[in-house]
């Protein structure tokens, strides 16, 4: 994540949009908020993106600010699973890295979060609250709710049978999206409203069909639970889970493993037989309610961000965290050291200014003093640096 100099100054944005007094006009010249900002309209359309996409996100929105900062109350952004931001939250990258880190972290753990950011952390530590040092240039104080918004569980049963239909309605009552698998899509079934029916059984129609991670029951009583089967392992889900005895458990997989061309065991590894939680169900609505508490569980275990994918943030949005003393570390606990001039371009290097982690191959900035190359987020941190190097390096020598 990189940003120019500009972006690192944040008085300049605050006076762009600060009332001009007397009626007077802002010069032409004069920074602009809404150049570098998306509005709410665009991070909206981003949402809407990627819910249809099912993939999580992050919403992080301004709830307090101290000037100089850029940000505003109420300004808000999207942060991806990978530590991409969308939208804005101000334009010093220290507050955007820690934006991004805690959106991530929010989405892997499914769980909303209050993040202050101050250049002393102790001034805004609070219960309920996890407080981050502000190292840009301009200081100011930010707090932001981070709320993740993980997609809805889907919910897949292949069949058409008493089993399913009661697996349908009961589901009904949870926040998951249902998806009946039927070969007849005409049939009069008893099942809510809001269940999408898809007549069809091929399993490659039925996997391009469903979302990312879905669940899967496979109930349609030996007539295509081959083919659910194989939809299900198609579909890379984390939970295929079969109703059958271990005779027909067996056969099915093997049939699911042809139409995949996959090894038998692969297939069969990734099938929970007999699915379903033991309490003694043999009335199709009592095996449909211990089927639908094997999938409660499932979707707890699951990981929120697993719809998005890997979620991860890249090098260049790792952020330290206040020590005791008020120092700063990065992300991995290794106290903030000026880059070595080995000659390698290899090992990312800390910015000594504002702590983020640089790689020395796209650094905007790069400094020589004293022998050693240090490599900068921006020539604005490059520039405080140059102008008084001791002051930066006392802390990482000492």
């Amino acid at each position: 994540m990189t940003h120019d100099e500009t972006e690192h100054d944040e008085t300049e944005h605050v006076e762009a949009h600060e009332p001009v007094p007397d009626g007077g006009q802002r010069p032409d010249d004069e920074p602009s908020r809404a150049a570098t900002r998306i509005d709410d309209g665009d991070v909206s359309a981003l949402e809407a993106e990627l819910a249809e996409r099912r993939e999580p996100y992050a919403r992080a929105t301004i709830v307090r600010r101290e000037p100089p900062v850029s940000a505003n109350v109420g300004d808000r952004a999207v942060v991806t699973a990978d530590g991409e931001i969308h939208g804005w939250v101000g334009g010093a990258a220290c507050a955007q890295s820690v934006v991004a880190t805690q959106g991530v972290e929010a989405i892997e753990e499914g769980s909303p979060r209050l993040v202050g950011i101050a250049p002393d952390p102790e001034t805004v530590d609070r219960p309920g609250l996890d407080a981050f040092p502000m190292t840009c240039h301009s200081e100011g104080v930010l707090e932001l709710f981070i709320e993740p918004v993980t997609p809805t569980t889907e919910l897949v049963v292949v069949g058409d049978s008493p089993v399913t239909r009661s697996l349908a309605r009961l589901a009904d009552e949870l926040a998951v999206d249902v998806t009946l698998v039927v070969a007849d899509g005409d049939a009069d079934r008893d099942v809510p409203d809001a269940t999408r029916v898809l007549d069809t059984v091929d399993h490659e129609a039925i996997a391009d069909s469903v979302g990312a991670a879905p669940l899967v029951v496979v109930a349609s009583m030996g007539e295509y639970d081959a083919r659910g089967v194989a939809a299900g392992v198609l579909a890379d889900a984390p939970y295929v889970g079969l109703v059958g005895s271990d005779e027909r458990a067996a056969e099915v997989t093997e049939r699911a493993a042809g139409l995949l061309d996959r090894d038998v065991d692969d297939v069969a590894g990734a099938v929970t037989n007999p699915a379903g939680v033991d309490v003694a169900a043999y009335t199709p609505a009592a095996i449909a309610a211990s089927l639908l508490a094997e999938v409660v569980g499932e979707r707890s275990a699951a990981s929120p961000a697993r719809a998005g994918g890997t979620a991860g943030v890249s090098d260049t949005a790792a952020v330290g965290s206040a020590d005791d003393d008020g120092s700063s570390e990065t992300a991995d606990g290794d106290d903030t050291e000026p880059a070595d001039d080995d000659g390698s371009d290899d090992e990312p290097a800390i910015d000594p200014v504002c702590g983020m982690t640089v790689d020395p191959a796209t650094a905007d900035a790069s400094v020589e003093h004293d022998g050693e190359t240090y490599h900068f987020c921006c020539h604005g941190c490059a520039d405080s640096f140059a102008n008084d190097p001791a002051s930066y390096l006392e802390g990482a020598e000492a």
